[in-house]
Parts: structure tokens; C-alpha cells; sequence
């Protein structure tokens, strides 16, 4: 049996793995649900026991918290702005594969890229991590599309001109 407990202040709360890790489906570490490979960052429930922790995002599960650290500091790095040629109403920015924040950089507006950089491919896209200001006018992070695959940044065949 494993005694498990909320701990408010972990809720929501970002973690990175720190080597391979593996996702239980339980909380006694049982039932491998998934593979997550190293520095992926997950979203705590708050929910912790006996050395193992709840994550609700990439996917619902347990791991053991010997593998989670606070993750690495993401700074500013190169600058660029969004071409108006290629998107003149903006870029939609994403949390993640698939989920998108309702926000995203303006058309003809600066972003920088994160440092470490990060990116992913999706529908035939290529998507990079930026810092850009919100509709709140508030700085967010997010994923938005660099362009198609084979794209590069600052080219015409890029949502983006740069660097700046």
C-alpha cells in the first residue's frame, strides 16, 4: 500500500525529467503506460507519495520523483519578427503538440527565440519556442509555427525575418 497526499503548492507545477523515465499507470509504479525521454517537461497533480509523483500532462500517470528536477532556467535568445507577408493575422502559439493557448505573436511583431532552443514537427510544420506578448500585452512563452519543414528561420520560406 502506498500513502499518497495532496501538497497544494505542487499543483500545476512544472517539473523536467532528468534521464529516460518511464509513466505507471499506478501509484505502486505498476502498469508502464509510456516512455518519457529525458529534460521533458511535465505538469504535476499535486498529488505525491513514497518517493513517486502524479503528472497530468504530457499524460495522466505516476513516475518516480527521483527523476524530476525544477527545470533549467529559459532565457532570451535570437530576436525576430513575424512576417506580415506570410502572416499577416499573426501565428497561433501552443502550449504543446495540439494544444493551443488562444494567444499567439501579431503579424509584423518581435519574438525571441528560447535559449535553450526548442521545437517540434507537426502536420508538416515545423513549430519553435518563442517569448512573445500576448493579447494581454503580457510576455508569454509558447510554440508557434516557423513554417513548413525544410523552412529556415529568417529565409523567405519562414514565418519569421532576422535575425533582428
Amino acid at each position: 500500500m502506498v500513502t499518497i497526499q495532496e501538497k497544494r503548492e505542487l499543483v500545476n507545477q512544472t517539473r523536467e525529467t532528468n534521464r529516460a523515465v518511464q509513466v505507471y499507470d499506478y501509484a505502486d509504479l505498476s502498469g508502464v503506460a509510456i516512455n518519457l525521454p529525458s529534460s521533458q517537461r511535465v505538469k504535476l497533480t499535486g498529488i505525491v507519495g513514497d518517493g513517486r509523483a502524479q503528472i497530468k500532462e504530457p499524460v495522466i500517470g505516476w513516475v518516480n520523483a527521483t527523476f524530476l528536477r525544477v527545470p533549467t532556467e529559459i532565457r532570451k535568445g535570437a530576436r525576430y519578427r513575424v512576417r506580415m507577408t506570410s502572416a499577416p493575422n499573426g501565428l497561433l502559439a501552443y502550449w504543446e503538440p495540439g494544444k493551443a493557448q488562444n494567444d499567439g505573436p501579431a503579424g509584423g511583431a518581435t519574438v525571441f527565440l528560447t535559449e535553450p532552443q526548442d521545437s517540434y514537427v507537426e502536420g508538416g510544420r515545423r513549430f519553435v519556442r518563442v517569448f512573445y506578448t500576448g493579447k494581454a500585452n503580457n510576455e508569454r512563452i509558447g510554440y508557434v509555427s516557423q513554417g513548413l519543414i525544410g523552412s529556415t528561420l529568417g529565409q523567405p520560406n519562414s514565418n519569421f525575418e532576422g535575425p533582428l
